[in-house]
C-alpha cells in the first residue's frame, strides 16, 4: 500500500522485533514434516478482538516458517480483516508491512480530515467541545450510527484485498473463506461468504456504537464477536478436519475497575463475547491446536500498538510449536501451495465508464468535479481511487463513499456509491465556552447551530446560530453557491450580537457595559481550494452601548446607524482550531463606513493576523503576528481593538486595554507531556508564551509604550474540547492566573481566531 505513515515511530519500533521475527526461522527450517498422503484440511479460526486481533499476523508467520498450508479461513472482527487478507492472496510478510504502515490516526482517529475540509466549514469554526452532527427528523433529534468514520477504514480494508476485488464467490478466493457478523434485527449469527470481500470484513468488524453497521440484503449488520468470536464450527463445516484456533486473551478486570456505569456496560460486552468464545474452544479435540495469545495491557481499541501486538502472537504461536508440527508439509509441497493461493496487488484497471449511486440530495455533478482521477476512459489504481473518494467524503454531506466494479473484464465500470447521512438533512451542533481568572470572574457561552443542507441542486445552506451568555449572538445566513463546483457565492446575513465589556483604567476595572450591534448584509465571494476564501460584501445596521455599572461620567452611546463596505480574505492549513501543532491561519479584513444608505458613522479600519505552527520532535512551536488599527475618522466603540486575557495576552484581563490601533507579537512552545486519546490527536500539553504588544489611542489615556508579557502554561485537546490553564506575567506588574474551556470567549480582536 501506498499511503503516508503518521505511526513511523511505531514503524521503527517494531522493526527489531520484525528482523528477528525473519531470522528465528531456524527454529523450524526443516520440520518433521507429517506424511502427505495423512494430510488432514486445515482450517485457520482468528479470533476478534479489535487491536489487540494485530497478533494474528504473528501467528500467520509462525505457520509460514513450519511450512503449514492452510486449507480454509474464518474469522471476526480483527480476525476477519487479517484473515480475510490472508485468504485473498496476501503472504504474512506482506500483511505485516502493511499493517505496521497503516496511520491509525487517519484511519481511526480524523488526522488530515481537517485540511480536506471545504473551506466554508472552516470558517464556521465547527465545534470545538465535540465533533457530533446531530440530525433532527420528525421533532426528535437524531445521532450516527456510529461515533467513528468508517470511510478511511474501508478503504484501507479495500487496499488491502484489492487483489481479490472481482471475486464474489468467497469459495473462489485463493483459501476459501468466511466473514462472521450479527445480524440486529433478527438477533442472528450470519455467515458471510459472499459478495464484495471489503464489505463482508467491514460488516465483521463494526462494533455497535463505535461504527456504524452495514446494511446488506435487509440486514443490518455489526460485529460478529457478540455471537461467534471464535467461529471453530464454521471451519469444521467449510473444511476443516483439524482447526488452528488463535484466540486472544487479556487479564481480568479487578473489582475496583467496575466501579461506575460505563464500565459496567463495556465489562457486559466482554462477558457476552468471553462465553461465546469459551463454547467454541470447548469443542475443540485432541487433534486440533489452540493458540491462546496473552495480551497483557493491550486494549481492543489501542490500534496505535498494534506492532506490540505481532510479536505476542509469534510468541504465542511458537509455544504451540510441536501441535503445529504435526501438520508441517515438506518444503516442495508448501512451496507448491503458496504459489497456488498467494497473489500480488490488484493492477490498475481502465475505466469504460464512471458512475455516480445512490444519492437523493446531493447532485451528481457536484461529486464528479472532485473526481481527479477516475474519469471514463482512464487507467486507476486502488490509491487513486481512493484519494478522490476521500475527497468527496470529506465535502461533508456523506456518511461513507464506496466503490466496486461491475462489467465485463473488457469493459469495467467503476460505480461510486455516495451515501449521505440517513440523520440529514437538518443539522445541531452544540458548543461551550468558559473563562475564568484568579479575580473570581467568569464568563461563559452556550451554542447551539442549525444547518439546513442542500436546500437547491446548487447545494444551498440555510444556517442558524443561537448563542447566550457573556456573548449573546443571533445569526440567520444563506450559502448560495453560483457554479457546481461550489467555488463562487454569495450570502445574505441577518445578525446581532451583544457583548458585556469591562472598561478598565491602569488595570482597574471601573465600569460595566453591554454593547450591541445588528446588521443586515449580503456578501459575495471566491473560494480556492479547501484552504482560503475571499469575500466583500455591504453591511447596513446599527450599533449601542448601555452602561450598566460604573460612574455616570462614562458615557452611553445611544442607538446609531453603522452602513460599511468590508472585504475579508481567510487561509487555513492548521490541523486542529483549538491548540494547532501544525499548520498557517491567515486572516485579514479592512471596512469603510460611510454615509450611505443613512450611515451615521464614518471611519476605514483594517486588522490582520497571521499564525504559524511547526511540528517539532512531538511539540509544537508557534509563532504569531497581529495588527489593526484606524485608518481614517473615528471608531465607533463596537469596532474598537482590545488587548487582554487568556488567547491575546496573558497576564492582562480580558479586554483590559483598548484603543484605536494595536500591534502583537508572540511565541509559544508547547511540550507533549502526556497522550490522552493518540488516534484523535489528544494530548497535554506544557507550554511558554513570550508576547510583546501595543494598543495605541487608549481610551484610559495611559501610555505604557510596548508591554512585554510571559506565560506558562498546561493545556491540551480532550475528549471535552479544548482547555488552557496559564499563569501570566506582564512587566506592568500585572499577575493573572486564567483558565479557558472549549470555544473562546472573545477578547477583542482578531488574535481571538489563533487560539
Amino acid at each position: 500500500m501506498r499511503r503516508s505513515s503518521a505511526v513511523h515511530h511505531a514503524t521503527v519500533s517494531i522493526a527489531v522485533a520484525a528482523m528477528l521475527a525473519s531470522g528465528s526461522r531456524t527454529l523450524a527450517e526443516e520440520p518433521a514434516a507429517a506424511p502427505e498422503t495423512a494430510r488432514p484440511r486445515i482450517g485457520l479460526v482468528l479470533g476478534g478482538g479489535g487491536a489487540k486481533g494485530a497478533a494474528h499476523i504473528g501467528v500467520l508467520r509462525v505457520l509460514e516458517e513450519l511450512r503449514i498450508p492452510i486449507n480454509c479461513v474464518t474469522g471476526t472482527s480483527m480476525g476477519a480483516l487479517v484473515g480475510g487478507t490472508f485468504a485473498a492472496g496476501m503472504p504474512p510478510a506482506e500483511i505485516e508491512r502493511e499493517v505496521l504502515g497503516i496511520n491509525w490516526s487517519k484511519t481511526v482517529g480524523s488526522e488530515g480530515l481537517r485540511d480536506r475540509m471545504p473551506i466554508r466549514k472552516k470558517l464556521q469554526g465547527l465545534t470545538y467541545t465535540n465533533s457530533l452532527d446531530l440530525g433532527i427528523e420528525g421533532g426528535t433529534i437524531q445521532t450516527p450510527g456510529g461515533l467513528l468514520k468508517t470511510q478511511d477504514i474501508e478503504d484501507v480494508i479495500r487496499d488491502l484485498v484489492s487483489g481479490a476485488r472481482f471475486t464474489r464467490d468467497f469459495n473462489n478466493l485463493p483459501i476459501p473463506f468466511r466473514a462472521i457478523a450479527t445480524d440486529m434485527l433478527a438477533g442472528e449469527m450470519v455467515v458471510l461468504d459472499r459478495g464484495d470481500l471489503s464489505v463482508a470484513m467491514r460488516a465483521s468488524m463494526a462494533v455497535p456504537g463505535a461504527f456504524s453497521p452495514v446494511v446488506n440484503g435487509g440486514r443490518v449488520l455489526s460485529d460478529g464477536g457478540m455471537m461467534r468470536n471464535l467461529p471453530v464450527d464454521i471451519a469444521r463445516g467449510l473444511c476443516a478436519d483439524v482447526v488452528i484456533a488463535v484466540s486472544l486473551a487479556s487479564p481480568p478486570p479487578r473489582a475496583e475497575d467496575l466501579d461506575s456505569a460505563i464500565a459496567l456496560a463495556g465489562r457486559s460486552l466482554d462477558v457476552m463475547i468471553d462465553a461465546n468464545q469459551k463454547a467454541q474452544l470447548a469443542t475443540l479435540t485432541a487433534r486440533d491446536v489452540s493458540i491462546v495469545v496473552p495480551m497483557g495491557d493491550i486494549g481492543s481499541a489501542a490500534f496505535e500498538r498494534a506492532p506490540e501486538a505481532i510479536p505476542l502472537g509469534r510468541t504465542a504461536a511458537l509455544a504451540q510449536r510441536e501441535a503445529l508440527l504435526r501438520y508441517a508439509v515438506p518444503e516442495a509441497e508448501y512451496l507448491a501451495w503458496q504459489q497456488r493461493v498467494q497473489r500480488g496487488d490488484g493492477a490498475a484497471v481502465r475505466l469504460a465508464d464512471v458512475r455516480i449511486v445512490g444519492l437523493e440530495r446531493v447532485t451528481p455533478a457536484y461529486v464528479q468535479a472532485e473526481m481527479r482521477h477516475v474519469v471514463p476512459g482512464a487507467t486507476v489504481t486502488t490509491a487513486q481511487i481512493v484519494a478522490d473518494t476521500g475527497r468527496v467524503f470529506a465535502l461533508g454531506d456523506f456518511e461513507k463513499v464506496e466503490y466496486r466494479f461491475t462489467g465485463p473484464k473488457d469493459a469495467r465500470v467503476l460505480e461510486i456509491r455516495a451515501i449521505e447521512k440517513a440523520w440529514g438533512p437538518d443539522f445541531l451542533r452544540f458548543d461551550l465556552g468558559l473563562a475564568a481568572n484568579g479575580d473570581g470572574m467568569l464568563q461563559a457561552i452556550l451554542r447551539v447551530d442549525h444547518d439546513r443542507t442542500w436546500i437547491n441542486s446548487r447545494g444551498a445552506a440555510w444556517h442558524n446560530a443561537l448563542q447566550l451568555g457573556t456573548e449573546t449572538l443571533v445569526q440567520t445566513d444563506f450559502y448560495q453557491p453560483l457554479d457546481v463546483r461550489q467555488r463562487f457565492f454569495v450570502q445574505p446575513v441577518l445578525r446581532y450580537q451583544r457583548e458585556i465589556e469591562d472598561i478598565y483604567n491602569d488595570g482597574e476595572r471601573l465600569a460595566r457595559y453591554t454593547e450591541s450591534e445588528g446588521y443586515a448584509g449580503l456578501d459575495a465571494g471566491v473560494s480556492f481550494g479547501t484552504r482560503a476564501q475571499l469575500r466583500a460584501g455591504l453591511r447596513r445596521g446599527f450599533i449601542k452601548a448601555d452602561r450598566d455599572t460604573g460612574p455616570a461620567v462614562f458615557p452611553e452611546v445611544d442607538s446609531q446607524a453603522d452602513s460599511s463596505a468590508v472585504l475579508g480574505l481567510f487561509y487555513d492549513t492548521r490541523n486542529a482550531v483549538g491548540l494547532p501543532t501544525s499548520g498557517t491561519l491567515l486572516n485579514a479584513r479592512y471596512a469603510h463606513s460611510g454615509a450611505w444608505f443613512g450611515g451615521e458613522q464614518d471611519y476605514d479600519l483594517a486588522e490582520g493576523v497571521v499564525l504559524k505552527s511547526v511540528p517539532f520532535r512531538g511539540d509544537a512551536l508557534t509563532l504569531i503576528l497581529g495588527a489593526g488599527g484606524e485608518l481614517e475618522g473615528e471608531l465607533p466603540v463596537t469596532q474598537e481593538f482590545q488587548l487582554g486575557g487568556i488567547r491575546t495576552f496573558p497576564g492582562l484581563q480580558r479586554g483590559e486595554i483598548r484603543g484605536d490601533s494595536y500591534w502583537f507579537a508572540g511565541t509559544s512552545y508547547n511540550w507533549k507531556v502526556a497522550d490522552i486519546q493518540s488516534l484523535f490527536g489528544q494530548a497535554l500539553y506544557t507550554g511558554l508564551r513570550l508576547n510583546a504588544g501595543r494598543v495605541g489611542g487608549r481610551i484610559d489615556d495611559i501610555n505604557d509604550g510596548t508591554l512585554y508579557g510571559a506565560a506558562v502554561s498546561l493545556g491540551g485537546l480532550t475528549p471535552i474540547g479544548p482547555f488552557l490553564l496559564s499563569l501570566g506575567w506582564v512587566d506592568n506588574n500585572s499577575f493573572q492566573l486564567q483558565f479557558a474551556l472549549g470555544r473562546p470567549v472573545a477578547e477583542g480582536s482578531m488574535l481571538d481566531d489563533v487560539r
